[in-house]
């Protein structure tokens, strides 16, 4: 299996804002604010490594949004990192320090009763017990709700290390900058800034930034422009009156696998049912290739394979929810006329497709593909530079 360069870089090589960064005194709250590429997360693992003990109990804990980023930032550290989902490590914690289960609503594992949470720690001993891991490292902290940093200064975590960015928030419940500076007590002139985007090539970031909404809480990651693209990000039909079908458009993608096959592809899908439908077709269509078939992988929620590694080529089928943190050397939007928002409003719409579309273009670092089924509604559409070819080049 062909393998590729994934590896934690060097501290020379560290930007001056990262190595601010890294170099903040151990105590105390801090915040690391950046777009995509911009080595949030980087710097977060630079932090764990830094608390980090060879041998036994640590002293500190990482927490991210899902399993999947969690597993790549082992593989960054060499697999020596105290690291957890962050509701299913609160959930301990709380049993922990307050001596019953934490409450959840309507019976669901993973939906906090946060108003329930807050009133039990508000009527709480004065003594609680300490927490065993005093040091907090939050990777993608916007993902947290405002009551998770209250809920943890409450309980007496007084050393918390969060890095985040506002305009990637595509979750039902999160966090603005404001109201982590808030909750963490943490003065907004001493947070840190990071701009430099280190991921994407020029053009993969330009059509990402067409897609930032202005946020003067979250500053947009300097283009690149000394890292040419070359390859143009395309959006490309297939079906009816188009030059592939799907069977064709499979065939094409693993053919250019199999000629790369040190490249990490990411094919992100709106929904289970879509990443299941590709799954198989990836896994089944017979195909002649020069190479064997390639590692073809997926992440979900009680449908994954045990085989995560990020530093070896081959394929990752995810949902968008699972892209969070992540990076491939091409990406692959499948489907994009699957997404569709519930929000009352247009521009609320529009908004959270443009946020959306923002997270998963922003995780390719060589190559972007939007993939459509002809004849559909697509309400991407409205929020894409479809007139732009500079900047997408529509290929039917």
């Amino acid at each position: 299996m062909a393998s590729r360069r994934f590896t934690l870089p060097d501290i020379q090589d560290l930007s001056k804002d990262q190595e601010r960064a890294r170099l903040l005194p151990r105590e105390g709250c801090h915040l690391i604010v950046g777009g995509p590429g911009t080595g949030k997360s980087i710097v977060a693992l630079l932090r764990t490594r830094h608390h980090h003990r060879p041998k036994g109990a640590q002293e500190y804990v990482l927490l991210a949004y899902n399993q999947l980023l969690l597993k790549a930032s082992r593989e960054l550290v060499g697999h020596e990192v105290n690291a957890h989902p962050w509701i299913s490590w609160f959930k301990g914690m709380y049993r922990r320090a307050l001596g019953q289960p934490c409450p959840v609503s309507a019976g669901k594992a993973y939906a906090l009763d946060w108003k329930a949470i807050l009133a039990t720690i508000a009527t709480a001993p004065t003594d609680l017990p300490l927490p065993l891991t005093p040091f907090v490292i939050i990777d993608e902290g916007q993902d947290m709700p405002p009551q998770f940093y209250q809920a943890l200064m409450q309980i007496g975590f007084e050393h918390c290390f969060v890095v985040a960015d506002q305009n990637q928030r595509i979750n039902e419940e999160n966090s603005s900058i404001h109201e982590i500076e808030i909750e963490l007590g943490i003065d907004p002139g001493a947070r840190i800034e990071l701009t430099e985007n280190y991921r994407n090539c020029d053009r993969i970031a330009r059509l990402a930034l067409s897609l930032y909404i202005e946020d003067p809480a979250s500053p947009p990651p300097e283009l690149p422009l000394q890292r040419h693209c070359t390859r143009d990000p395309l959006l490309i039909d297939y079906g009816p009156g188009c030059a592939w079908d799907f069977a064709g458009l499979i065939r094409s993608i693993l053919k250019a696998v199999d000629r790369n096959p040190a490249r990490l592809h990411g094919i992100i899908t709106p929904d289970n049912d879509t990443r299941r439908r590709w799954l198989q077709a990836l896994r089944q269509q017979p195909v002649e290739l020069d190479q064997d078939r390639p590692r073809i992988l997926t992440y979900a929620s009680g449908e994954e394979d045990g085989d995560h590694r990020f530093g070896e080529g081959g394929i990752f089928v995810i949902n968008a929810q699972s892209a969070k943190g992540l990076e491939f050397d091409t990406v692959f939007l499948a489907d994009i006329d699957g997404y569709h928002c519930a929000r009352e409003s247009r521009d609320q719409q529009r908004e959270d497709l443009k946020r959306l579309f923002y997270v998963m273009i922003s995780r390719a670092r060589e190559q972007v593909v939007l993939l459509r089924r002809a004849g559909r509604p697509c309400p991407a559409r409205a929020i894409l530079p479809l007139d732009d070819p500079s900047l997408l080049t529509p290929w039917r």
